[in-house]
């Protein structure tokens, strides 16, 4: 990928010097520290920053950073963040140690006999998991965002480190290789800044978001710097006079201790208004936002009318985030006015207290809350933040990784809705939920019973999405059960999983019941009754049928797993069958699947082994196709033989594990493995001979092009849909790394299904 921004690395550490420049040395950076400590915090606990500094600085001793600096600067530059909020002791240690476990001979044991057990659990935490061996580079990212977002949901200051660390990491890219600063910069903008919101740390949350666009898009990230700096005095100058106005007015009525302020927006920010309205900058007015701050709610809703009086408020842009507040504990007012010049301006009230959790987001709640619990949060931390209880629930629910990732980032990371019961209790949603996920927020056995909703007194699908301030109400009745199209249209990962589970039971019991009528129909072929059965006799079918149970061997049977005649005539070798054996035929013309303890292959199954089936007929998974080279996981589909998907398959997930049969790859040169579909989406700039040089990189690497759909975003990068035949996960790979180093191209990304108009 190519964000075509320059480097921007220190001429100085071409050649060393005698002395480091002043921002390297770790003795600059550790006063600084100590400094910014001493604003709020007690002097004899300083001792300890100073036993972390030596511990840390004695375990980096040769280690250095890319850009030749002392490793050292790095963990203090990241407690020097966490000084901004505030945040105790232990985290600022944890902040200094924080890399010692993990790229150093120290363990969690000495970490705990020098520092105590709350600054270890705190670093233990932060600690990656190096040490495992995961599949691709996207497990390891989701596990070890799992064991992050749980050590969270136990101590969240472990998070507060972690996005320090991530700011500063984002802040150094500059000496990295531009692939290796572009997926560092995606996953900030995918995963940390959103997590820096959800806690209220605007202030990081911001600055991740502007450093991240001026990595991933640098061309606009440069032109709206430009034209923001070429307007600075006329800013400043509106500002001003905008706070004056208001403090003014406010006067008049008798407010005391009031404050007010302006500021204009970030450059992420106005990226994002341009691309959502399709505009370009200069058509973008509300650039600024002011901030009235008050003594208490009352006078937050006495300004609001204040404000309202003096200029007319834009209809729909008005947010009471104090009787509704955020998940992430942020309250205020929010409400967009027209000036008498026509201009909009964003207006946000609050209280002196309200205005501090905002600024110190949920760091704010260390400032008393380390007089009475200093040693973790855990269970008042769960209490306090909801969503944080919502991860733990997923943890018992969602053991698949990739799962569980997508699941944060659905419902944790967007933005919410607000929507209310017929009785008037909230119900806090993610933007884009459906009255179906409102149902199952509610109550499991609503969701599942859910036959229609009404929305404002009126019917509508249970598809509908939803908006701020509806009221919704849902339609019941006994006899409704979930269908597997529900899944296509939910959004909440609760839903999603109630709706699967429902729907893996039930097909559970219809197999059962077809494996029993199944089993009781070759059991009277070998003069046996299955109501009469005895333990004696169900021992050997359950061992040779591979289960613990009888239920489980129906269940498996019903799936199409074992052949029941196959299985009795293991089980019984000493009878025989009363009447000859039938060969049944699938619609497809193969033969019925017949168990085996080898791997055999059809004929025509695309290079895929599966294990214990043979003559079966073999069909690649249109949600995700599957490639050589790739892990791969097969389902029996009765009437259809085994579907072979993508291990990674997010659709996989919504099947049946009952069904699941073990297959993989022939052993035999790519070559001869034939062709297989695959799709690609090229972003790119704007820019004349971009598609020329796409192709030519595609057809070069040996792939033919089927299908190809160009199209033009409001940000104008060129989005190119590639549909093509090629051999192998490796083709695909070298058609990305050849593609990536094209100049003007910014991401090259798989498509997991097939979306080009075929039209």
């Amino acid at each position: 990928m190519n964000s075509n921004r320059p480097s921007q690395t220190d001429s100085t550490q071409k050649a060393p010097t005698a002395k480091l420049p002043v921002d390297q040395d770790p003795d600059v950076i550790y006063r600084e520290l100590v400094g910014n400590l001493q604003a709020y915090m007690r002097e004899e606990k300083l001792d300890t920053i100073q036993k972390a500094y030596q511990f840390a600085a004695h375990h980096h001793r040769d280690q250095k950073r890319r850009s030749g600096e002392p490793y050292i600067t790095h963990p203090l530059a990241v407690a020097n963040i966490l000084t901004s909020l505030r945040i105790d002791i232990a985290s600022i240690v944890a902040a200094i140690l924080h890399d010692t476990v993990e790229d150093t001979d120290a363990t969690l044991e000495d970490i705990e006999r020098e520092f105590g057990q709350d600054v270890s659990n705190l670093v233990d935490g932060l600690t990656k998991i190096s040490k495992i061996k995961f599949r691709s580079s996207q497990e390891r990212l989701a596990e070890n965002f799992r064991k992050m977002v749980l050590a969270m949901a136990q101590d969240l200051r472990v998070i507060l480190v972690k996005l320090a660390d991530r700011l500063h990491n984002m802040r150094t890219l500059d000496n990295l290789a531009q692939v290796k600063r572009q997926r560092i910069a995606e996953e900030t903008l995918e995963i940390y800044a959103p997590l820096a919101n959800r806690l209220g740390l605007y202030g990081i949350k911001s600055e991740m978001e502007d450093l991240c666009m001026r990595e991933l898009k640098y061309e606009l990230y440069r032109d709206i710097s430009n034209k923001v700096q070429i307007k600075r005095a006329e800013r400043e100058s509106y500002i001003a006079d905008v706070r004056t106005i208001l403090a003014n007015e406010l006067a008049k009525y008798g407010f005391t201790n009031l404050v007010v302020y302006g500021r204009p927006k970030h450059f992420y920010s106005i990226y994002k208004k341009m691309v959502e309205r399709g505009l370009e900058f200069e058509d973008i007015h509300d650039l600024f936002a002011f901030r009235i701050i008050v003594d208490n709610v009352k006078d937050c809703y006495e300004a609001l009318g204040v404000v309202h009086a003096m200029w007319k408020p834009m209809p729909g842009r008005f947010k009471d985030y104090i009787a509704m507040p955020k998940a992430n504990l942020y309250q205020s007012l929010h409400t967009t006015v027209i000036r008498p010049n026509g201009e909009p301006a964003e207006i946000q009230i609050r209280t002196h207290e309200m205005n501090q959790t905002c600024e110190l987001g949920v760091a704010a709640h260390w400032m008393y809350k380390e007089k009475n619990a200093p040693q973790g949060s855990g269970n008042a931390d769960l209490k306090k933040f909801s969503w944080l209880r919502q991860i733990m629930e997923w943890q018992k629910e969602i053991k698949d990784p990739d799962e569980f990732l997508e699941a944060v980032k659905v419902d944790l990371f967007q933005e919410e809705i607000f929507v209310f019961t017929p009785k008037g209790d909230v119900i806090q949603l993610p933007a884009g939920a459906t009255a179906l996920d409102f149902a199952f927020n509610v109550h499991t056995k609503i969701g599942i019973t859910t036959v229609g909703a009404k929305v404002n007194g009126r019917m509508i699908p249970i598809k509908k999405t939803l908006k701020n301030g509806d009221i919704v109400e849902i339609l019941t009745a006994p006899h409704q059960k979930p269908g597997k199209d529900w899944l296509s249209f939910v959004t909440t990962s609760k839903a999603r999983n109630k709706i699967r589970s429902y729907l893996r039971s039930e097909q559970r019991d219809r197999s059962r019941a077809l494996g029993k009528e199944m089993l009781a129909q070759e059991l009277h072929h070998f003069g046996l009754d299955f109501d009469k059965l005895k333990s004696a006799e169900i021992e050997p079918i359950c061992r040779f049928g591979k289960e613990s149970t009888l239920e489980d061997v129906l269940v498996a049977i019903g799936y199409g797993k074992v052949n029941p005649n196959e299985l009795l005539s293991r089980a019984f070798p000493a009878r025989q069958p009363k009447v000859p054996e039938k060969t049944e035929v699938l619609k497809q013309g193969s033969e019925k699947p017949r168990t085996t303890s080898g791997e055999k292959k059809s004929g025509e199954n695309g290079g895929i082994l599966v294990h214990g089936i043979e003559n079966v007929l073999i069909n690649f998974a249109r949600c995700c196709h599957p490639l050589p080279g790739e892990t791969v996981v097969g389902f029996i589909t009765r009437g259809r033989g085994v579907t072979v998907h993508r291990g990674s398959c997010p659709r996989a997930l919504d099947l049946d594990p009952q069904r699941r049969v073990e297959v993989h790859w022939a052993q035999e040169s790519e070559d001869s493995r034939g062709q297989h579909a695959a799709f690609l989406r090229v972003t790119a700039q704007d820019r004349q001979g971009v598609l020329a040089e796409v192709t030519s990189a595609i057809s070069a690497c040996g792939a033919n092009i089927q299908r190809a759909q160009i199209r033009v975003t409001p940000d104008l990068s060129g989005i190119l849909e590639f549909e093509m035949t090629l051999q192998s996960l490796t083709q695909l790979q070298a058609i990305i790394r050849k593609v990536e180093s094209i100049p003007f191209v910014q991401k090259v990304e798989r498509m997991s299904t097939h979306r080009i108009n075929k039209k």
